[in-house]
């Protein structure tokens, strides 16, 4: 699986939903039945953030945009931080990619 880009579009897999649970915010996997306890992520503040922004819509330009807005963060580090974020969330089948912004634009 290729590393995610700023340009891409990703949306929330089927596979893995999120839940507020008082203070946490937790993704639990979905499978079969159950939820495999091993998988679940508990996410701070950000990372909740970010999972929330990842509708099929929004490219990582305009989730950074958002990250800067909202935790007064300077674009660089919010960049980063969700590029990593993003790429844990893809290797582990949370994330599925929908399109790459620009190609979107142009077609």
């Amino acid at each position: 699986m290729s590393a995610p880009t700023i340009e891409a579009v990703f949306a929330r897999a089927g596979r893995m939903v999120g839940r507020k649970v008082a203070d946490d915010f937790l993704l639990i996997p979905i499978v079969g039945r159950g939820a495999d306890a091993d998988g679940i992520f508990d996410l701070n503040r950000v990372g909740a953030f970010i999972w929330e922004q990842f509708d099929g819509r929004r490219d990582g330009r305009r989730i950074v945009a958002a990250l800067v807005k909202q935790f007064d963060v300077d674009h660089a580090r919010a960049e980063v931080d969700y590029l990593d974020f993003a790429g844990k969330l893809l290797s582990v089948g949370a994330l599925v990619r929908v399109a790459e912004s620009d190609a979107v634009r142009s077609a």
